[in-house]
């Protein structure tokens, strides 16, 4: 500042320095986002647009790895017992721990999986071990066994499960090719979603009500473990190892919920959140070419207001706990994380534009524009490649399911039936027979029932005029979304 008290082009960085410190220790000490989001506005005033992207996305990037953690600490506690009987200081002792050289016990680990009379084990976590002095960077697979009184399909309630450590990439290289030599009639459909998690959940929870034959796998918290890690890849994993490992526990978790699967034949995986998307997604196509592909999307402003309602009705906190201690509840990433909050920046040839135009909306607007985009981006691209890498989704719109939108953007034409048909046909793999009168009355009282809830949790969270111009301008703004499904 010169002596006139004015504030010199040299005072701009001390004031971007002072900002972006003074929210990342907030954030490193363990505040609320809360607190954060309230610290944005003086980071608005005083960042520059590039700045504020840069640490707005360090703030993104820390609430995803720390929610994610916590999701695991929650389901080890849940393979421990439960919270009466877990005990974290006991976690290096009851793992049993198998090492890559140890084949033959990986082996043996792999008859006992793949023993259709017996309990598939769950997912617990993909982790390293930084206590190894050995190979503190190598991943491990966290797997655990439900008891064996149990029978085949997974307790809900907590148990004490037997657990067990394996290599990550020896293991699932030994399990994928497992299951590619088993026969197997039950066909897997893998929806993305870009509709801050709305749309994913409304067809999960209808094909479940239903009752035809669908099993579902919601938002697995390995998921998006995985899908951090491909994000910085700090260890040089190939893609063939990233695409090895997520065939294998794609097919792990399809063969544990498999008394589940009916007359559809059908597991349903509702990968984590539009944040997810663009690193899951281009794996999951190419091992998976052959399966179902749906892609569910609301525009832009409509998944802002969903996203700020979830934010609303269960906190921006990533602690989130699930509503009761079932395994179904346990082990999904919570919605408000994976579906509001970006994991990877948006490719920067795509997004020249991004860091002036998201300045104009708050954090929590801007954290959501940014996750739907990155998802929406990552369909367009492979839409793009249609032929050469056999990328043919069933596209479904959620504003047409939510009756606000018809045929051609028309709306008032209410198709809602129609599309609730369609969709359903093809997640259980009907298009060549007609679904029973009472599973279509059935998924239309369930749809009922979500268009209702959703509802009420977006009608307090409407955006104004301008705030809907600002999100439009934002995607609109970049090329390859000019013409898309936003505006």
């Amino acid at each position: 500042m010169d002596a006139a008290g004015v504030c010199t082009s040299d005072d701009s960085t001390s004031f971007e320095d002072l900002a972006i410190y003074g929210t990342t220790a907030v954030i490193a000490m363990g505040l609320s986002i809360i607190l954060a989001m309230q610290l944005d506005g003086v980071s608005r005033r005083f960042l520059s647009p590039t700045s504020l992207l840069a640490k707005r996305r360090r703030e993104y990037r820390y609430a995803v790895e720390q929610g994610n953690e916590y999701t695991a600490l929650m389901i080890r506690q849940h393979v421990g017992g439960g919270k009466g009987l877990y005990d974290p200081k006991t976690e290096s002792v009851v793992w049993a721990k198998i090492g890559s050289s140890e084949t033959e016990e990986m082996d043996t680990l792999l008859s006992e999986i793949m023993d259709a009379k017996k309990a598939t084990p769950v997912i617990v976590a993909i982790e390293q071990d930084l206590e190894d002095d050995n190979n503190p960077n190598d991943y491990h697979l966290f797997l655990a066994f439900p008891p064996a009184s149990v029978g085949v399909s997974t307790p809900a309630a907590p148990n004490l499960y037997q657990r067990v450590r394996v290599p990550l990439f020896a293991f699932c290289e030994r399990l994928a090719n497992a299951f590619k030599e088993q026969m197997t009639s039950t066909a897997l459909c893998f929806a993305a979603d870009a509709s801050s998690g709305m749309g994913a959940e409304m067809l999960t929870d209808v094909a479940k009500d239903c009752n035809y034959g669908v099993a579902t796998i919601s938002n697995p918290a390995w998921m998006t473990t995985l899908a951090l890690i491909v994000s910085k890849n700090t260890q040089n994993i190939t893609t063939q190892q990233f695409e090895t490992i997520i065939f294998a526990l794609c097919r792990l978790d399809a063969f544990r919920v498999r008394e589940s699967v009916g007359v559809s034949r059908t597991v349903l995986f509702a990968l984590p959140g539009q944040a997810c998307v663009p690193q899951l997604l281009p794996l999951i196509q190419k091992v998976f070419v052959h399966e179902r592909h749906l892609f569910v999307y609301d525009d832009c402003c409509d998944s802002v207001e969903y996203g700020l309602g979830m934010i609303e009705k269960y906190g921006s906190s990533y602690r989130q706990k699930a509503s009761k201690e079932e395994w179904e509840l346990v082990s999904e990433t919570p919605t408000t994380i994976s579906a509001t909050v970006p994991i990877a920046p948006l490719r920067h040839i795509r997004a020249r534009a991004l860091p002036d135009t998201l300045t104009n909306l708050n954090s929590s607007q801007a954290s959501i524009v940014e996750a739907w985009m990155a998802s929406v981006d990552m369909h367009l691209d492979m839409k793009s490649r249609e032929k050469k890498i056999s990328y043919a989704p069933f596209v479904c719109r959620v504003g047409v399911l939510m009756k606000r939108s018809g045929i051609g953007n028309e709306v008032g034409s209410d198709v809602s039936e129609l599309a609730l048909k369609n969709v359903l046909e093809f997640i259980s793999g009907s298009k060549s027979r007609a679904l029973p009168e009472e599973v279509l009355e059935a998924a239309q009282s369930s749809l009922k029932r979500k268009r209702s809830e959703f509802e009420g949790i977006q009608s307090n969270n409407k955006l104004s005029p301008d705030e809907k111009i600002l999100i439009e301008k934002s995607v609109c703004n970049q090329s390859y979304l000019g013409k898309c499904i936003s505006c």
